[in-house]
């Protein structure tokens, strides 16, 4: 057992006990035993994590029979039942604890659908988490279930079994899986996610980089930086705090359909941008597809063919907030899981949408947005770093007539959010010429949203049609508004939304406390 203590701001909680049951699985001769588990310990066990809680299991920490074989239904497979029961010392009235299986061996041949996996709740009837092993590899980590116990014990019952119901399973004879199931809780008050980061950041050795003359504080061991409001503050620690570099643990379960176990089937992942004005932003791993920014031409309200570049009335806005479901084209259809068409390329010309598994799932999700003001302040060139970026979205350089601010919920990342993403201390360039690829291969964000092009916010301000774009080789551009391009939702989440587990890894992203 491994006992931790963390520290966060004034909050202290523990992460303890990672409880570990080795699972060996040995292939045998014969017609259906075809896989043994084997362990030198069957008795009753009993271990302690903390003042928290005890996990017993049933059958000993390990799991010893010869009796695997391809079943008709999962509860004939091999079964490991244990229980977590919260301590009398246990200060907090509710406990998060986590599940995982971590594999250290898996042969090629159980990298099958036929190899399957259940985690059971006893205490409710309820089949918590369940899969293959199709996509598992060597040091692989699978988060099988997080919860919460609020009453004072809950069992459970982990099985792994071979499904005769599938085909092409002979082929698993003589092969091995060797796993760790892990049990791990926590205490701990309800953290606030910008205070945690901030804190990260605070806590951290610092590493001073500059770019375009301008000192930054890093962080690298968590890859954070302080943009110091675009270089503005004499304070280098100023400013607002941001991911940068090419793979940090930035991520968190978001848009979920079951926010009481927020796991890879009921979420999706989603990537921190930073802490700004204690409110946290995200934007979605990947795209909602392509579309236009606007394609609405002089007979639909534009001043030419090429679209309209005034965020406030863009096609693609109404699209992605509420309040636009009267339209018959696009409106609201992502934030409200809708299917229909959407607006794609030059003069008013659309496509087939449909966002019902992509879109904003529920009311819970949808109110975990936060209003927020966006700026939209303009530029009339692609060479700039991402310092002066920053103070272009801010300024009211539009073209005329144009709005510069806008208050709604659902947005685009801005330029100066890409250009952040960057280690500047290795990437020491222009937006223009962030294709380089010391640029390219530090810019976690880059992947994001270059499969081709990515729509940004930020319109250009010379003419009333452009806006900015990152090009598929990853640097600052700009192209009419009515392109169809890549669209990644960018959001804030309320400043007092707190976490409960998680430390942002792509294999345990951070969980919401709703």
């Amino acid at each position: 057992m491994i006992n931790k203590i963390k520290k966060i701001a004034n909050n202290k909680y523990f992460i303890i006990g990672l409880i570990t049951l080795f699972i060996i699985i040995i292939g045998i001769t014969g017609t259906y035993a075809w896989l043994t588990w084997s362990s030198p310990n069957t008795t009753k066990m009993t271990m302690t994590i903390g003042n928290i809680a005890d996990v017993i299991f049933d059958n000993g920490q390990d799991i010893n029979t010869t009796d695997l074989s391809p079943v008709f239904y999962p509860k004939e497979g091999e079964k490991n039942n244990f229980s977590i029961i919260k301590r009398s010392t246990a200060t907090s009235a509710n406990i998060t604890y986590t599940v995982t299986l971590d594999i250290t061996t898996i042969a090629n041949e159980l990298k099958s659908t036929s190899f399957k996996y259940k985690l059971i709740n006893n205490t409710s009837s309820t089949e918590v988490a369940s899969g293959d092993f199709s996509s598992a590899s060597n040091g692989n980590t699978l988060t099988l279930y997080t919860g919460t116990l609020t009453d004072s014990r809950v069992e459970y019952t982990f099985i792994v079994y071979i499904d005769s119901n599938s085909e092409n399973n002979t082929n698993m004879m003589n092969k091995q899986f060797i796993a760790t199931l892990n049990v791990s809780a926590s205490e701990k008050s309800n953290i606030k996610l910008g205070q945690y980061i901030t804190d990260l950041y605070t806590s951290a050795e610092k590493t001073t980089v500059t770019n375009n003359s301008i000192t930054y504080n890093t962080a690298p061991s968590v890859s954070l930086m302080n943009d110091r409001l675009g270089g503005t503050t004499a304070d280098l620690d100023g400013g607002n705090i941001r991911y940068y570099g090419a793979s940090p643990d930035n991520y968190i379960y978001f848009n979920c359909s079951d926010y009481s176990n927020q796991t890879d089937s009921t979420c999706e992942k989603w990537r921190i941008i930073g802490v700004f004005d204690g409110k946290v932003k995200i934007m979605r791993r990947s795209t909602i597809g392509s579309y236009s920014w606007d394609n609405k031409n002089t007979s639909t309200g534009a001043e030419s063919a090429y679209g309209k570049n005034d965020w406030t009335d863009a096609r693609l806005m109404k699209l992605l907030n509420p309040g636009y479901e009267s339209e018959a084209t696009g409106g609201s259809l992502y934030y409200n899981s809708g299917s229909g068409t959407c607006y794609s390329g030059q003069n008013n010309a659309t496509t087939t949408c449909n966002f019902t598994s992509t879109g904003i799932k529920n009311d819970i999700t949808r109110s975990l947005i936060s209003d927020t003001l966006y700026y939209l302040g303009g530029r009339n060139t692609n060479s700039v770093y991402s310092n002066q970026i920053y103070g272009y979205e801010r300024r009211t350089t539009v073209y005329s007539g144009r709005p510069t601010t806008w208050t709604g919920k659902i947005a685009l990342p801005y330029p100066s959010d890409y250009g952040y993403a960057a280690d500047l201390g290795n990437c020491n360039q222009k937006l223009s010429n962030y294709n380089n690829s010391t640029c390219t291969s530090t810019n976690w964000m880059k992947s994001i949203l270059t499969p081709s092009y990515g729509w940004l916010l930020t319109p250009y301000s010379s003419n009333s049609n452009g806006a900015l774009i990152v090009n598929s080789s990853g640097y600052l551009t700009l192209n009419h508004a009515y392109y169809a391009y890549g669209v990644c939702p960018v959001l804030y989440l309320g400043s007092e939304l707190g976490i409960v587990s998680g430390d942002g890894s792509e294999g345990n992203p951070y969980r919401l406390s709703v």
